[in-house]
């Protein structure tokens, strides 16, 4: 009779100390999950600001802002690449946010005359895409329309 009891006692014990690190380390996977969401939210906060600056805020704002985003970018990339995990990133596409950031950059820095400046970003937004499988001509015609756009808007106010 001792014997049963001890027996079931001990299965309880070994019971409840599977079921407290169990839940320990879900609970660890749900924090770290929810804290790279939170940072992931920031980061597009940050490039929605960038892209705002491009839009109302003098040149030499919106090329502070995109170079700031793009080295964030590259941050979270660096960072996250150690990972073995097939797709780190819950809200972003880090590739696809550098190509669009470098291609605008390269925008505003051909808006200022900075040809130099402006081929490098170019060439680097090529190289982001054809990561992506992207024709990169057909992303460089898409922000010559979306510049030629603004001039429009910007004409008419």
């Amino acid at each position: 009779m001792w014997k049963k009891i001890a027996l079931i006692s001990i299965c309880l014990v070994i019971g409840f100390v599977i079921g407290c690190i169990l839940t320990m380390a879900y609970t660890g996977h749900t924090m770290a999950t929810t804290m790279f969401m939170l940072q992931e939210k920031e980061i597009v906060k940050m490039g929605e600001a960038a892209r705002q600056a491009c839009l109302n805020e003098p040149n030499e704002v919106a090329v502070w802002a995109l170079e700031n985003y793009i080295s964030t970018l590259k941050r979270l990339k660096e960072e996250r690449s150690s990972t073995e995990v097939e797709n780190p990133y819950f809200i972003i596409s880090p590739d696809r946010s550098l190509m669009f950031s470098y291609a605008e950059l390269g925008q505003v820095y051909k808006r200022m005359g900075e040809v130099e400046k402006s081929q490098y970003n170019f060439e680097q937004a090529i190289s982001h895409g054809k990561r992506l499988k992207e024709d990169a001509k057909l992303i460089i015609k898409l922000f010559d329309a979306l510049d030629k756009s603004r001039n429009r808007n910007n004409d008419s106010k």
